[in-house]
C-alpha cells in the first residue's frame, strides 16, 4: 500500500489515502502439484510417461479454455514468444522431414502457452517452490545412478544432468534464502543444497560448475547485500556504478596486456581447451550446413537424421552410436541450421524481449524471488553459447527465461484494488 496525499490534522495525526494493491491469486495445493509433477516430466527424460506429457498438455489447452478470460489477455500481451514457434510450424512445407517437423513445430507452439497458463494460475513464489519440489524429486530418482554420472547417469549426457541439478540447486538455495517462505520448505531446500552441487560436480561439468559458483554467490550476495542496501537511499546505485567501473577497468587491463593467455589458461584450469572439448569443430560444420539454405534453413527436424550424412560423421566424430540424435551445443547454431536468418532474427528478438522484461521487474521489486529469476536469466542466456537447451521444448531452462519475463503479467501482479483512507499517529 503506498500513502499519498498525507494530511497533517493534529501534531500527533496524519490522515491521507493510500494505494491498495492485491499481490495476486494463489493457486490450491492440488494445482500446485500437479505443476510439479508437470515440471518433473520435462526435468527428466522419463521412459514410459509420454502418456503423462500429452495428458498434462491437455491439461493446460483445457485450462486456457476454461480461463480464457485470463489467459488471453496475458497471451496476446506475451505475443513474441510465439513468434519462432508459428514460424518453426511453418516449415514442414520446406523440411525433408515433414511429419517430424509438424510434430516439433505444435511442440514449440505449446511450450510458451503452458508456462503462459501456469503464470496465470500460479504466483511467482509458487512457481519457484514447484520447481524445487520437482528438482528434489529429480535428484533422488538420479541417485541410483550415481557411479555412472560422468557418464550423464540417468540423461545419458552428463552436461545436461550437470545443468538439471544446476538450476535444482538454485531452486533450492533461492527457497532457502526466502525468509517469506515456510520454515520446514526452508529447511527442506537448504539440506538439498550441497546433495544438488556435489552430484553436478560429479558429473564433471565445467560449464555447469561456473555457473553453480556464480549462481550462488549471486544469489547470497542479493539475499544479504543487494537487498539490505535498498534501506539506505542511492546505495544500490553507487555500488552498481562502482561494480561497472571495476569490471571496465579490469578489461583494459586484460586487453592491453601482450601476449595475453588468460582465456587458455581459464579453460585449461578447467579441463578445456580452446576448441571447447571439440565444440568449436561441431560449430564449424553448422556453419558450412547453413550456408546451403541460409535464409529460412533446412526446417524443423531437417539435419539430426539416420540418413544425413553429415550428422552422421559429427557421430563419427564424437565417438557417438550411429543415428544418435546431437546437439550443436549452442543455440544460435541449432537456430541458423533448421530455420535459417529469419529464423535468427525471431530467437534473438524473444531472447532480448524477455531479458529486458526480467530486468525491469527485478528494478520495479528488487525481491527475492525476481533476483533468482534475473540472475537465472543470466546463466541460461550465457549456456545459449555452450548449449543448446533454449532451442529446445518444455525443459527447465525454457520454463524459467519464460516464465521471468510474464510474473507481472500473470497471478503474480499487483492488482490495483483502490484508495482507503489511512490515519498515522506519531508517538514519542
Amino acid at each position: 500500500m503506498n500513502m499519498v496525499k498525507p494530511i497533517k490534522v493534529s501534531e500527533e495525526e496524519v490522515v491521507g489515502f493510500g494505494n491498495l494493491y492485491s499481490s495476486g491469486r494463489s493457486a490450491p495445493l492440488w494445482e500446485q502439484a500437479i505443476i510439479t509433477l508437470w515440471f518433473f516430466v520435462t526435468y527428466l527424460p522419463l521412459d514410459g510417461v509420454a502418456p503423462i506429457r500429452y495428458l498434462l498438455v491437455a491439461y493446460f489447452v483445457g485450462l486456457t479454455v476454461m480461463f480464457y478470460r485470463e489467459v488471453m489477455p496475458v497471451l496476446f500481451k506475451c505475443w513474441p514468444l510465439f513468434l519462432l514457434p508459428i514460424f518453426g510450424l511453418l516449415s514442414f512445407t520446406w523440411s525433408p522431414y515433414p511429419s517430424e517437423a509438424l510434430r516439433s513445430g505444435m511442440l514449440m507452439l505449446l511450450t510458451p502457452l503452458t508456462i503462459i497458463v501456469i503464470g496465470v494460475r500460479l504466483n511467482t513464489r509458487q512457481v519457484l517452490r514447484c520447481l524445487m519440489f520437482a528438482g528434489m524429486i529429480t535428484t533422488i530418482y538420479v541417485t541410483p545412478t550415481l557411479s555412472t554420472f560422468a557418464d550423464g547417469g540417468a540423461y545419458g549426457s552428463k552436461n545436461l544432468l550437470a545443468m538439471q541439478m544446476l538450476f535444482a540447486m538454485l531452486m533450492s538455495l533461492v527457497t532457502a534464502l526466502n525468509d517469506k517462505e515456510p520454515i520446514w520448505v526452508r529447511l527442506l531446500g537448504l539440506a538439498f543444497v550441497p546433495i544438488c552441487f556435489v552430484y553436478q560436480y560429479l558429473a564433471h561439468s565445467a560449464t555447469s560448475l561456473v555457473f553453480a559458483v556464480v549462481g550462488i554467490a549471486g544469489m547470497i550476495g542479493v539475499r544479504y547485500f543487494w537487498i539490505s542496501f535498498g534501506k539506505i537511499r542511492h546505495l544500490r546505485l553507487s555500488v552498481a556504478m562502482f561494480a561497472a567501473f571495476v569490471a571496465l577497468a579490469s578489461t583494459m587491463v586484460v586487453l592491453s596486456m601482450p601476449e595475453n593467455t588468460l582465456m587458455d589458461d581459464f579453460l585449461g584450469l578447467l579441463g578445456k581447451d580452446s576448441t571447447f572439448s571439440g565444440r568449436a569443430l561441431i560449430w564449424r560444420e553448422a556453419e558450412l550446413v547453413s550456408q546451403e539454405h541460409p535464409l529460412f534453413g533446412l526446417g524443423l527436424e531437417g539435419f539430426w537424421q539416420y540418413d544425413v550424412g553429415a550428422a552422421q560423421t559429427i557421430n563419427e566424430n564424437d565417438f557417438k552410436a550411429f543415428g544418435t540424435k546431437l546437439t550443436f551445443h549452442n543455440a544460435y547454431w541449432e537456430v541458423r541450421v533448421h530455420l535459417g536468418y529469419v529464423g535468427l532474427v525471431l530467437f534473438i528478438f524473444i531472447l532480448g524481449w524477455c531479458m529486458k522484461r526480467t530486468i525491469v521487474s527485478w528494478l520495479r521489486a528488487p525481491g527475492m524471488d525476481s533476483s533468482a529469476l534475473l540472475i537465472t536469466m543470466v546463466i541460461i542466456f550465457t549456456s545459449t553459447f555452450t548449449e543448446s537447451s533454449l532451442w529446445s521444448t518444455f525443459n527447465t531452462l525454457v520454463n524459467l527465461f519464460y516464465f521471468g519475463a510474464m510474473t507481472t503479467m500473470g497471478a503474480g501482479a499487483r492488482k490495483f484494488e483502490g484508495r482507503v483512507p489511512v490515519v498515522i499517529r506519531h508517538t514519542v
